[in-house]
């Protein structure tokens, strides 16, 4: 059946798996955005076949499937990764859950969650604060109740569904950077980059708090756990935070796309490789990965096109980048997983309506959609 975005995956992909334009939630803090301009629809089948023509050399995407279907493009070239990453944070809480290091019922004050958060993350906060029902403040940016509990396994879907990115901090906090890397690691990702997502939004907003430009990325990394725990642990400091989002306006666009370009990243072979291991069944924990398949699978469950059994999906998006790591579960016993990480000329409004996701799913689902993809790598 030909695969609509808006039938496959009503309000996951374009609502929920990627994150928005980078925007605060206050007064005063509105995008400058680039100039509009005639470009490809990135939320249709089309207009990526329209990007990708133009844009080969700012796409890495690699596709496989366990009947022997390979795609690849610059798949061993490294992107930014945006909210993609987010998929080795949740198989380093999964492989704790199953080890029994972490209990999923366990109650998180949202207090001590929010001192990971910084707004600026497209309103995928608030979302979350929504769903789960709690008031915000008179901001309208923070939990109104610091002292509301959630537990681990809500903030852990919230990191999935909503995006939201003060939890993969906070757990990469709780577990270590090398157990969210070995989680990784076991699923074929070496090397993850699990740098604070805190520190890279108040590098954007806070630049005298940057490290230089000509900084090495173990430096910036760093710094960046150090200004963390700063934001974690100092009143003041997020207090600061506050007042600026309230009283300044973000960066502009231009200067947002420059500090994404820094972000962390990977190559699509690597983020791949864990979807694929958590999809299939070779990841080294079974439970762990029945765990995080559950999670990555949740928000798509019910609204499947036939022939499709179950669908993981994690995506992102900042100034400039679109990603996607996806795994999908077929009807004739396939199991298919890939990712998608766009980077270049993508504008706010692509960006808005972007779903990095189709490309992939259409290339499992349409052999000759597939076709027409593998055409537009090689023009």
């Amino acid at each position: 059946m030909p695969l609509a975005r808006r039938t496959l995956l009503t309000g996951l992909a374009a609502a929920v798996a990627t994150t928005p334009l980078l925007s605060a939630c206050g007064p005063a803090t509105a995008l400058n955005a680039a100039p509009a301009r005639a470009e490809p629809d990135l939320g249709t089948a089309e207009g990526w076949l329209t990007w990708i023509a133009g844009h080969r050399d700012q796409l890495a995407l690699v596709l496989t499937d366990s009947a022997g279907l390979r795609l690849a493009h610059r798949a061993e070239t490294a992107q930014p990764l945006a909210s993609a990453v987010k998929a080795a944070h949740l198989a380093a809480y999964a492989t704790a859950v199953a080890e029994g290091r972490l209990d999923p019922a366990e109650q998180v004050r949202v207090g001590d969650w929010e001192r990971y958060y910084v707004p600026v993350d497209g309103g995928a906060h608030l979302a979350t604060l929504q769903e789960l029902g709690i008031p915000t403040d008179a901001t309208g940016l923070y939990a109104a109740d610091p002292e509301h509990r959630v537990t681990l396994e809500q903030l852990a879907t919230a990191m999935i569904a909503h995006s939201d990115s003060a939890v993969p901090d906070l757990l990469r906090d709780r577990l270590g950077v090398e157990a969210v890397r070995e989680a990784a690691r076991a699923g074929g990702w070496d090397g993850a980059d699990v740098r604070s997502l805190c520190a890279e939004y108040l590098f954007l907003l806070l630049p005298e708090e940057a490290p230089t430009p000509d900084a090495p990325l173990d430096r910036r990394v760093e710094l960046g756990f150090a200004l963390e725990r700063r934001h974690r642990d100092e009143q003041a400091f997020r207090d600061q935070v506050r007042t600026r989002l309230l009283t300044q306006p973000l960066p502009t666009y231009a200067a947002q796309l420059a500090w994404s370009a820094d972000t962390a990243a990977s190559s699509p072979e690597q983020l791949a490789a864990l979807h694929r291991s958590l999809s299939e069944g070779t990841y080294p924990s079974p439970r762990a990965a029945e765990i995080a398949r559950g999670v990555l699978e949740h928000r798509a469950a019910g609204n499947l096109p036939e022939g499709l059994l179950g669908l993981g999906y994690k995506g992102g998006s900042l100034p400039g980048v679109l990603t996607a790591g996806v795994s999908a579960r077929l009807a004739d016993g396939r199991i298919a997983a890939g990712s998608l990480l766009a980077h270049g000329e993508i504008s706010a409004d692509q960006l808005g309506t972007g779903d990095p996701s189709l490309p992939l799913l259409k290339a499992i689902l349409e052999p000759a959609w597939r076709d027409q993809l593998r055409a537009a790598l090689r023009e």
